[in-house]
């Protein structure tokens, strides 16, 4: 992760073994309060945080943190979540609660990274409120461990909300990866867009749940959901579950979901045309997941879960 680091950020935070560190400076634009139980940080009306603010969870043995970050008005900041572990029964359990101000901007990203290590367990539940003219962006990548479970909720609580959402899981050996994503629309003219792709290998697992609420009164709601999975082994499983509930008429919600294997006809044409197999199946696979690249708004991460893939 070295190489992920060295953007320079001064605001990185680490939790390892449930002992709190800060190598960042408190100033007039964000404050930060860090204890073994995770941090508080208050980012100021109106500040422009230029680099990403980097929370690094580390599941040596045993880690629980509980992280709470107010964003104030018109503020725009972005923060990486990034959920580490390497060895043998690490378990990691976080939960972050945003309360982003109104006109705010947040920039989001939880990065799931861990050994190929079927005793690894992460778990990792976030809590985005959004008043008035905010917007969000929110990313999550998974890959490696054992039993990695990512809750990202997102509550539209005023007016010209707006949040983006996308997920990626590149699973192999015996992974499992369960990601649960609540949208609630509670006031008029809100936007949200979600999609989420999933490349299974072996005998690894997925179950994303897609859920949005649109709420008595959220009049001129705009909602798409889109779940995608691949499958690259007839041992992989894959579930997709998008619901709806919508208790007002006048909204545009969408959904859709769908799981298929590599597409046999244009592998076919790729190598009839020179190219390897494994060449063209990376190749088509690179395809499948660039539309949940291309939607992290933090160019960092989106650098590094490029390099990363290539890995695997």
């Amino acid at each position: 992760m070295s190489m992920f680091l060295s953007s320079g950020s001064p605001f990185t935070y680490v939790w390892h073994e449930n002992g709190g560190q800060t190598i960042a400076e408190n100033s007039r634009q964000l404050t930060c309060k860090v204890s073994i139980d995770g941090l508080t940080l208050d980012i100021a009306a109106d500040a422009i945080i230029a680099e990403p603010i980097i929370l690094i969870n580390s599941a040596a043995a045993n880690n629980k943190s509980q992280n709470k970050i107010n964003i104030g008005r018109n503020a725009q900041v972005s923060i990486i979540e990034y959920m580490m572990a390497d060895d043998n029964d690490s378990n990691n359990n976080v939960a972050s609660s945003y309360n982003c101000g109104e006109g705010a901007q947040l920039k989001h990203c939880i990065l799931q990274h861990s050994a190929t290590n079927a005793t690894i367990t992460q778990q990792s539940i976030i809590n985005i409120m959004q008043q008035t003219n905010s917007v969000v962006h929110s990313n999550i990548f998974s890959f490696g461990g054992g039993t990695n479970r990512i809750a990202l909720n997102l509550s539209l609580e005023g007016e010209n909300a707006e949040c983006h959402a996308s997920s990626l899981a590149y699973t192999n050996a015996t992974e499992i990866q369960d990601v649960l994503l609540k949208i609630d629309h509670k006031q008029p003219n809100c936007t949200s867009t979600s999609l989420a792709r999933n490349v299974l290998k072996d005998k690894s697992v997925t179950d994303f749940i897609g859920r949005i609420v649109v709420h008595p009164g959220a009049k001129k709601t705009l909602a798409d959901l889109q779940i995608k999975n691949l499958l690259c082994s007839p041992k992989a499983q894959a579930t997709n579950k998008p619901e709806l509930e919508i208790f007002n008429d006048d909204v545009r919600c969408s959904h859709g979901s769908s799981t298929g294997q590599i597409d046999e006809l244009a592998l076919f044409y790729m190598r009839s045309r020179g190219i390897g197999v494994e060449e063209a199946t990376e190749m088509l696979i690179a395809g499948f997941i660039q539309p949940a690249i291309d939607s992290c708004s933090i160019p960092e991460i989106a650098k590094f879960v490029r390099n990363l893939i290539q890995g695997r």
